[in-house]
């Protein structure tokens, strides 16, 4: 397999050559869609991860398509609500705002307000709270803080995603949501920077759930899938009313990470990473350390072009390549040379010998092994009396058999092997043939179905 350098970018080939990489296996970037009626996400008990803890921090990627948020249409991204002593939720409030809360476990309960906020695009929306304010962050930036104070103890509380649970009128989330994140400490503003940046690296260890969505095949059938994954092991949430069919309440498309990038290689060759080479196609996270306590996550998607490198006799004196697609070049394996003007999926040859092809498909290239074809013990024989007229001709003739009739294949090729037409020859004394060929000579085989007999003529086709 011959294939040229991989060809990523330039910016991501110098963070390959600078910096150590730690690569792990992902999936696609897919998101999670939820309907605005009934889908949404219980993670049970997950209020312990934050309990007594000094700060805490709730992160997702948000794509929301209500125009027009208000009660009781309110739309709920994620968090805790039980209205008493566990309250730590992200909600649209209205058109461009969203409300944060934190209620601790004395019941008082503390808000904030992001402006500016966008439909139908993503956006990054990060709550934080270290013990005396709580802060709310849109793409990256601080949009409103309070003063606030206070704890949450309870440690059997459900974390909801798509949905906010409220007394009279749960508020549902018609959207999607991608990487959402909850944290036992209070992010500083430049590691909210770094996340809407970068993306969220997963071994953080006061990241404690980490829901990336990834599962499942966009838009496809995935009703099979029963739970939402937790890439950090600890609390795998429950898929409530999604149809997973189709391309919504289901995993679709999701928010394009930044620095993604996709290569492609050929099959058999490999690219390489920092110490290890990747053969499998597939999608490979990689964490680049770009100190201050910021990593970036870069996602690789890596292809693998194939081509299928098999030859077969097609008959007697025919070779074909088994791909379908792509250009050709047949070699003499003899002379190790090119066969003039044999550039088609199909191939006649002319003489006795040993045959490849190279077949190319984009960059790649991929020759199979020779495959020898052979015309001398093919008789003549019993087509002796068979001739083709009027030849020359104007591309109108007759096929006539003489005295041994039988079914087979009249081959037009042209004389450096490319083969042009087959013509299926019934049993029958004559056949009446039109082709649609310039002015020139042109070489017509006639292969017996049993293959054990052809014959060969050059036909002249006049203007």
């Amino acid at each position: 397999m011959k294939k040229p350098t991989t060809p990523l970018s330039a910016c991501l080939f110098l963070l390959f050559c600078i910096f150590q990489w730690s690569a792990t296996q992902a999936q696609g970037e897919n998101s999670l869609s939820f309907d605005g009626v009934d889908d949404y996400v219980t993670c049970p008990n997950a209020s312990a991860q934050i309990a007594s803890s000094t700060g805490m921090s709730l992160s997702c990627w948000v794509y929301a398509t209500n125009p027009s948020p208000s009660y009781p249409n309110f739309d709920g991204f994620a968090g805790f609500r039980n209205e008493i002593n566990c309250d730590f939720y992200i909600l649209h409030l209205s058109t461009n705002t969203l409300e944060g809360r934190i209620r601790n476990s004395a019941g008082n309960n503390f808000d904030v307000s992001a402006t500016g906020f966008q439909i139908n695009t993503w956006q990054h929306v990060v709550l934080t709270y270290n013990g005396s304010a709580l802060k709310i962050y849109l793409n990256g930036s601080l949009s409103d803080n309070v003063a606030a104070s206070g704890s949450i103890t309870n440690t059997t509380e459900t974390l909801n995603l798509g949905r906010i649970p409220f007394s009279s009128a749960d508020f549902m989330l018609g959207g999607q949501l991608d990487e959402v994140g909850l944290w036992d400490k209070a992010l500083s503003a430049a590691e909210v920077n770094c996340l809407y940046n970068y993306g969220l690296e997963s071994s953080d260890p006061n990241l404690k759930l980490f829901y990336q969505c990834n599962q499942g095949t966009s838009g496809g059938t995935n009703s099979g899938i029963t739970t939402l994954m937790d890439t950090k092991g600890n609390i795998n949430g429950a898929l409530n009313g999604f149809a997973l069919s189709g391309t919504s309440s289901n995993f679709v498309s999701g928010v394009s990470l930044h620095g993604s990038t996709t290569a492609s290689i050929c099959a058999g060759d490999s690219l390489f990473f920092e110490g290890q080479y990747y053969k499998q196609a597939g999608v490979y996270q990689q964490v680049i350390p770009l100190g201050g306590g910021c990593d970036s996550l870069v996602q690789l998607t890596l292809e693998v072009d194939s081509i299928d490198v098999g030859i077969s006799k097609f008959n007697a004196i025919t070779l074909q390549s088994a791909s379908a697609t792509g250009t050709y070049t047949w070699i003499d394996c003899i002379t190790g040379t090119a066969v003039p003007g044999a550039t088609q999926q199909k191939f006649i040859p002319k003489n006795t010998g040993s045959y490849a092809v190279v077949v190319t498909k984009g960059n790649c290239s991929d020759t199979p092994a020779c495959l020898y074809i052979g015309f001398a013990d093919v008789e003549e024989s019993a087509l002796e009396s068979a001739r083709i007229y009027p030849n020359p001709s104007k591309g109108s003739f007759t096929f006539s058999q003489g005295s041994d009739i039988g079914k087979g294949v009249l081959h037009i090729s042209s004389l450096t092997g490319a083969l042009l037409a087959s013509k299926p020859i019934d049993g029958v004394p004559e056949t009446n043939i039109e082709v649609n060929l310039p002015a020139g000579i042109y070489q017509l085989t006639f292969q017996r179905s049993d293959a054990e007999s052809q014959k060969t003529w050059l036909l002249t086709i006049e203007p």
